[in-house]
């Protein structure tokens, strides 16, 4: 009984920290080049940071997550990019969906019990959700120079070949 309360609770807490993130989050622009009353590339990419740090330390605390270094940094990755893409997503949809969709692929197995017995279609979802994410940065942004200076779509870029490069090692 104590342990399904437990589990209430933490489907509870997570919910509600994506209802509460989406709404209280402000405007922002998805390339950084138009002139926005929202977030700049800084702000979103220092805020992501933080999420990342939170779940790397509170998310073992939620879920009874095995001491794997691995999974928490994965985890992480996906908060990240996940964060960097609803944060963008307030101007372009594409980008919400990508963020929602990578952070309940990524979290799923820890919070609902057909994803947990059914962990590794959820991982190939993840795999294939980050994979369309790094791909179609590089097809949509042509421009190698802006591909040098957009350090917001690059730190997103490799979290989201960490979350390939962990999921692959973490197969069985």
């Amino acid at each position: 009984m104590q342990i399904g309360i437990i589990k209430f609770v933490n489907r509870a807490a997570f919910f509600a920290t994506i209802f509460a993130g989406l709404v209280l989050l402000g405007d922002v622009a998805a390339h950084g080049g138009e002139p926005t009353d929202g977030l700049s590339n800084l702000q979103i990419t220092l805020i992501s940071l933080g999420f990342s740090a939170l779940s790397f330390f509170v998310s073992p605390k939620l879920w009874e997550l095995e001491s794997n270094t691995s999974r928490k940094i994965m985890l992480s990755a996906v908060v990240y990019t996940g964060a960097v893409h609803i944060m963008l997503g307030l101007k372009d949809v594409v980008f919400m969906i990508g963020g929602i969709g990578i952070i309940c692929l990524g979290f799923a197995p820890l919070v609902v019990d057909f994803a947990k017995t059914n962990e590794r279609l959820f991982q190939i979802g993840l795999c294939l959700n980050a994979a369309i994410m790094l791909i179609g940065y590089f097809v949509s942004n042509h421009d190698l120079h802006y591909l040098m200076e957009d350090y917001l779509g690059i730190t997103t870029k490799l979290a989201e070949i960490t979350i390939l490069t962990l999921v692959y090692k973490q197969r069985n």
